[in-house]
């Protein structure tokens, strides 16, 4: 990309796409960096068996006794980390970056308060207020007062961040539905992850 690249200066930005990034593994057609993509998934090739039928991976990173739930979550948060960086950094941005482009367009009528992407994607008010000023300098979004409260201030994107954040959209939906997942498994998994998301969700009502 041309004339709008971001750059890559916040160091919240793999904090903030482990938080709110719903992302699956990476693709046979987009290995992540540093990780040649494997038609296996998230783990690349599967390779022999670790310890008690346990993953080749788990006996790589030294868990002798094998891996519980936390620890495939932690592996597979850094291998769709890794994946999602490689997959926007080409258009010039950081996850960070498009989630906030993200949750600016799908909010009622296409603009937001800064507080409410700093309670969606569990930012820091500081840390969002430097990511909008990037994007803003970059001509994706531009501030301008509420209507119905001049006081406060909302975001909204401007065309190019628009056209933009559609065409990140559209590279990861290519990424994901490039998955080796039987659809019948990628149906259940998508109840499964949001059981798990409410189980982790701070102050959810037990």
């Amino acid at each position: 990309m041309t004339g709008s690249a971001v750059t890559r200066t916040d160091p919240s930005a793999s904090a903030s796409a482990s938080v709110a990034a719903s992302a699956t593994a990476p693709s046979r057609g987009g290995p992540s960096p540093g990780r040649p993509a494997g038609p296996a998934g998230p783990a690349g090739p599967a390779g022999p068996a670790g310890p008690a039928g346990e993953p080749s991976w788990v006996d790589e990173v030294g868990l002798t006794g094998g891996a519980g739930l936390l620890a495939r979550l932690v592996r597979l948060n850094m291998l769709v980390s890794a994946a999602l960086d490689g997959l926007v950094e080409p258009f010039g941005l950081t996850v960070a970056d498009y989630l906030v482009l993200g949750t600016i367009r799908h909010a009622p009528g296409g603009r937001g308060a800064p507080s409410r992407l700093c309670r969606v994607l569990g930012r820091t008010s500081g840390g969002m207020t430097l990511t909008l000023d990037r994007l803003a300098a970059a001509g994706l979004l531009r501030r301008a007062p509420d209507p119905t409260d001049r006081r406060r201030v909302i975001v909204e994107l401007t065309d190019a961040g628009d056209a933009l954040s559609r065409r990140v959209n559209d590279r990861l939906h290519e990424w994901e539905n490039a998955l080796s997942l039987p659809a019948d498994l990628r149906a259940g998994l998508h109840d499964t992850v949001d059981t798990l998301i409410d189980a982790v969700t701070p102050d959810r009502p037990r």
